[in-house]
This record gives structure tokens, C-alpha cells and sequence, in this order.
């Protein structure tokens, strides 16, 4: 409880939390605004994530990671804590102090921005937006956001490097089940079909296209995006986990 007490109120007590959460509702009603005006553009789902192809996440992920990665980064700059966190036990109760706020957070950020696009919608097109299920998805997209950002830069101890690992992971991911799937099986193809892995300015979306109302380039079931979902985050907490036992600080 004591974890769980300091963790909400450093979470709420910096200014960095109230200006990444600022900005990201700003950006996300400013392309919801955008998008629905466009006739082409204008899929409840889309307009309600505020999904932008050239983006590999949508807005709230990455909002949602930035503060998970600097969740980490600021214990690590500022280790007041460090003479109390020698038992690894008591490192332990800190990250799953972080990973219970870290997720309450992310899910209230997707649902605020799910509410002022929903807003935009029914301001401009004067109806109210169906969406169903498929936002469910995006909910569970920007907690994960959330905690490969934490999780990321409490294994490489650098918030910058949270960032960089929960923007390199749906990029990485998309090629590499493009071509376990067999999208590219003889070497003189692979040459010239190079460019097909790569989705911007062709029209697609990364992988985790689906939970923002955009098109993929590899038709994913269910199943498979959840386990895209999972996969990052426990590898990342494996790898963090086998890395407690060696470290005397954060």
C-alpha cells in the first residue's frame, strides 16, 4: 500500500504527467477535427482513436508510454529511493506498484480520448458515433503503451530508451510476421518487394492498424493481435526480472 501510495502521488504530483496528458487530448481532438471532415476518413473508429498511418501507434499509446518511460527515468535520475530499495523484494512491490498506476492511468487517458473524439464527432457530423467492440482493442493498446514504456526503460534505466523501444517495437514486429508469413519466400522477390513492408504512404497501417479503425497490411484474428499485444510486455518483464537480483539500485 505504502508502494501504491507513493507511486499515485508522484505520478500526480509532477508536472510532466499534466503536460504529456495535455498534449496528447489537444493533438488527438485536432486530428479527430481533421479526420471526420474528410468524407473518405471519416470511420467512427478512426475518428474516435484518432489513428494516423505515419504514426506506428496511436496518440494515447504513445502519451501513455511517454509517462510509463518517464515513471522509470525519474527514480533512476533522482534515486532518493535507492538506500531503501536494496532487498530486491521491495524493488519488486515498487514495479508492480508502477505497472497498477501506469495502467489505471493509460486506461483513463484512451478513455478520455475516446470521449472528446466521440464529442468532435457528434459535433460535426451531428450523430452520435458506433464503434462497438473494436474499442475495446484500443483500450487494451494504450495500457500496453503504457507499460512497454515502464517496463522498457526500467530494463535499459533511461526514459529515452523506453521511448525508443515502444516506438521500434511495432515497426519491427510488422516486417518480421510480414515475412513469417510467408509474404516473401524466394530471395530475388524479397529484393524487389522490400518496400511493400514498410505501410506508410501506401495507404495501410502497422500491424496494430485494427485497434485504430486503420487497414493492415497482414489480416491479423483476434487471437493474433492479443498475442502481439502480450508478447512485448513479457518479454520486457522477464528481461527485467532476470536483471533484479544483479542491480543494488532501481
Amino acid at each position: 500500500m505504502y508502494a501504491l501510495t507513493y507511486e499515485r502521488r508522484r505520478l500526480t504530483g509532477i508536472r510532466s504527467t499534466w503536460l504529456v496528458l495535455l498534449a496528447v487530448l489537444l493533438a488527438d481532438a485536432a486530428i479527430a477535427a481533421l479526420t471526420v471532415r474528410q468524407p473518405a476518413l471519416d470511420q467512427p473508429v478512426r475518428v474516435l482513436t484518432a489513428g494516423v498511418p505515419l504514426l506506428p501507434l496511436p496518440l494515447a499509446a504513445i502519451g501513455a508510454g511517454a509517462v510509463g518511460a518517464l515513471s522509470y527515468g525519474q527514480e533512476v535520475r533522482y534515486s532518493a529511493l535507492r538506500p531503501m530499495l536494496l532487498p530486491a523484494r521491495r524493488r519488486l512491490g515498487l514495479l508492480l506498484a508502477k505497472l497498477t498506476v501506469i495502467g489505471v492511468f493509460s486506461a483513463l487517458l484512451a478513455v478520455a480520448t475516446l470521449g472528446l473524439d466521440a464529442g468532435v464527432y457528434a459535433i460535426v457530423l451531428h450523430r452520435a458515433p458506433t464503434a462497438g467492440p473494436a474499442l475495446l482493442g484500443f483500450l487494451a493498446l494504450v495500457v500496453t503503451g503504457g507499460w512497454i514504456g515502464l517496463l522498457a526503460a526500467g530494463v535499459m534505466r533511461s526514459a529515452a530508451a523506453g521511448m525508443l523501444v515502444l516506438l521500434v517495437v511495432p515497426v519491427l514486429v510488422e516486417p518480421a510476421v510480414t515475412v513469417l508469413r510467408g509474404g516473401l519466400t524466394r530471395h530475388g522477390a524479397a529484393l524487389a518487394r522490400v518496400h511493400a513492408l514498410w505501410p506508410v504512404g501506401r495507404n495501410r497501417a502497422w500491424l496494430y492498424g485494427p485497434l485504430s479503425g486503420l487497414h493492415d497490411t497482414a489480416a491479423l484474428s483476434t487471437r493474433g493481435l492479443a498475442l502481439l499485444l502480450a508478447a512485448p510486455v513479457l518479454l520486457l518483464l522477464l528481461g527485467y526480472l532476470a536483471l533484479l537480483p544483479r542491480r543494488r539500485g532501481i
